[in-house]
């Protein structure tokens, strides 16, 4: 008897379980709509999870005429609106989109259980291939404007341009990341302890991407000063000092770097399928009572 009402007590609350929501951002001259296909693989895979991919302005244009900090609060703001999510989520951002859900978690103290980025520019990029992605006209400006205010203000791609040989220029007059990457004498502790509620923080690159550089930036290994060679994981600034917790987070077994074999544009679609559903979707197995 006791035994049967105690199964009877876990097919209750099994049933009365469901998938914790997933948010998706997508990456630079991008849409919405480009992570499509990633979220109907998770809605096959989780019946009934709410999956919601989030649009920044116009998506393509704004994507890159918005500064990152205008995106996150627009993020921020389409999200804490959404009833849906106000228990908890797990969340992903591709390429630029790592940074925008990367600011969100620290700015906002969103409820995030998992944060899981692709392909992301967490150390900054430089370089041409990079810009390729942005229309012509604005490549000169990044090159050498990057780092004053007209040019912050309103082109995305300038807000986490690390120019290895001006990163003191960088740390200084750069809006964004060296900020939500506590690089400034002034660091914010609330971005740490967002950072160090997460449960798990996923982070991968591809060993063939042709457009972040570096391509190690999606686990924060960027340029060494004055120089193109990368720096190794356990040398960073960012790892030593622990500026927003990754050592403690690594520390703790809570964060997690994966390596793709795949093109940068592919990196939320088919190409990538076996790998993201292999090593990210066991970090949305998780339910909400």
């Amino acid at each position: 008897m006791i035994r049967l009402v105690f199964l009877l007590f876990i097919t209750t609350v099994l049933s009365s379980s469901i998938y914790r929501p997933v948010v998706l951002m997508h990456g630079i001259v991008s849409s919405a709509d480009d992570m499509n296909e990633l979220a109907s693989w998770i809605r096959t895979s989780f019946p009934g999870i709410y999956v919601v991919s989030i649009e920044i302005g116009n998506g393509k244009d704004d994507s890159f005429l918005w500064s990152i900090e205008k995106q996150v609060e627009h993020f921020c703001k389409t999200v804490l609106d959404d009833k849906n999510l106000r228990q908890g989520f797990n969340m992903l951002g591709y390429s630029q989109g790592s940074i925008i859900v990367r600011g969100a978690l620290e700015k906002c103290s969103l409820p995030v259980y998992n944060l899981i980025t692709l392909s992301g520019v967490h150390q900054g990029v430089f370089g041409l291939p990079y810009l390729l992605k942005l229309p012509i006209q604005f490549r000169d400006l990044i090159t050498k404007y990057a780092y004053e205010d007209a040019i912050q203000n309103v082109i995305s791609v300038a807000n986490y341009w690390r120019d290895p040989d001006q990163l003191n220029k960088y740390t200084t007059d750069c809006h964004f990341l060296p900020d939500i990457n506590n690089e400034r004498k002034i660091q914010n502790e609330t971005y740490r302890t967002n950072m160090l509620k997460l449960n798990a923080f996923v982070m991968t690159y591809s060993d063939i991407d042709e457009i972040v550089t570096p391509r190690h930036s999606g686990w924060f290994m960027g340029y060494a000063p004055n120089s193109l060679h990368v720096e190794t994981w356990n040398n960073s600034r960012q790892f030593k000092e622990d500026l927003i917790g990754l050592r403690t987070l690594w520390e703790q077994g809570k964060l997690y770097t994966f390596t793709s074999h795949v093109r940068h544009q592919d990196v939320p679609h088919a190409p990538n399928q076996d790998f993201i559903i292999q090593n990210i979707f066991p970090f949305f197995n998780n339910t909400l009572s």
